[in-house]
């Protein structure tokens, strides 16, 4: 009688065992997710927040407005309309955004801005810089905001 209760023991004790791991096994791996998603979700709001730095129309004047705003991978473009209602580009790398080109701007199927010999377009899905009429830079837009 004895063999069968400690066995009746060991079963329970095994039962106890495997319940116990399955428990952690599965709050470990919730715990790990939902960790995930915070990270995921801060890295969206610092994203949204450094974007945010970068959409400098109105710290232009009162009446300044933002028409359109662009990122690429290594770039930042807002296209500002000031208070005459002429368009001006304001345009970075994002490496250092506090030194920017601010240029009058043309619209005609994108924006074309003209500094000497070197011309800027932004479009829908691309940043582009010439010179000479050759392009010497070309990014693809990642954001687009208006």
């Amino acid at each position: 009688m004895n063999f069968v209760k400690t066995n009746q023991q060991f079963l329970k004790l095994g039962l106890f065992t495997m319940t116990v791991f399955l428990l952690s096994t599965f709050s470990s791996k919730v715990l790990a997710s939902s960790n995930n998603l915070e990270v995921k979700q801060n890295t969206i709001l610092l994203a949204e927040s450094d974007r945010n730095d970068k959409r400098i129309c109105s710290q232009r004047g009162v009446n300044w407005s933002e028409v359109n705003y662009f990122e690429s991978k290594n770039y930042f473009a807002n296209i500002c309309r000031q208070p005459n209602g002429k368009l001006m580009l304001i345009a970075g790398r994002k490496s250092n955004p506090n030194q920017v080109l601010e240029l009058p701007v043309e619209f005609n199927q994108g924006y074309l801005a003209i500094h000497g010999n070197k011309t800027f377009m932004v479009r829908d899905s691309s940043f582009s810089m010439a010179i000479n009429g050759l392009v010497i830079q070309k990014e693809q837009i990642i954001y687009q905001g208006k």
